[in-house]
């Protein structure tokens, strides 16, 4: 997570993640064990899965890095990078599904990206922080659509995803806003 302050007078990053550090961990770790069970129901069904937890995740705005890329973008560990970009690329993923959960001002979202076809679903787990995603969420609202990226440490990009409904990641935009301090 980026170390930004919302301006003088107002809290840094720093203390917040302090303030819920006990929340934060125990929501991180709920997700985590939330995908797993994901995971298990969708292999007692016949499906291949992967579960990636990301060490990072940002929201994207056209506007912020080298290129117009916008959306999810989760850094994960270089030792689930072969096992990703195998089933990336052999499969055509053609739903997905989203699960989040607010607390605290931060999201944790499990994105389950999903090959009916073959059959492969790869569960990709990440959190950020609320106040840095009012960009992204109206690029996504606006556009009606989202993406998500995920690389690893160095940068390697190992896939992107499109999504037709930014809905399911925001269900309620207005509740971004409140919390945007970018704008």
């Amino acid at each position: 997570m980026p170390h930004q302050s919302d301006g003088p007078g107002g809290p840094d990053e720093r203390e917040v993640v302090a303030q819920h550090s006990e929340e934060i961990k125990s929501n991180w770790e709920r997700t985590l064990h939330d995908m797993q069970a994901m995971a298990d129901d969708r292999e007692s069904k016949g499906y291949a899965t992967l579960t990636v937890p990301a060490g990072d995740t940002t929201t994207l705005t056209p506007d912020m890095g080298e290129d117009d890329s916008w959306g999810l973008s989760h850094v994960v560990p270089d030792n689930y990078a072969d096992d990703f970009e195998a089933l990336y690329e052999e499969s055509a993923f053609e739903e997905s599904a989203v699960y989040q959960l607010e607390s605290g001002g931060f999201v944790f979202v499990v994105t389950e990206l999903i090959n009916p076809t073959d059959e492969v679903v790869i569960f990709v787990a990440g959190s950020y922080d609320m106040r840095f995603a009012g960009g992204l969420v109206r690029t996504a609202m606006d556009r009606e659509e989202m993406y998500t990226h995920v690389k690893t440490l160095d940068h390697t990009h190992l896939g992107t995803f499109h999504h037709d409904d930014p809905s399911d990641f925001f269900p309620d935009p207005e509740v971004f806003y409140a919390y945007d301090v970018t704008s």
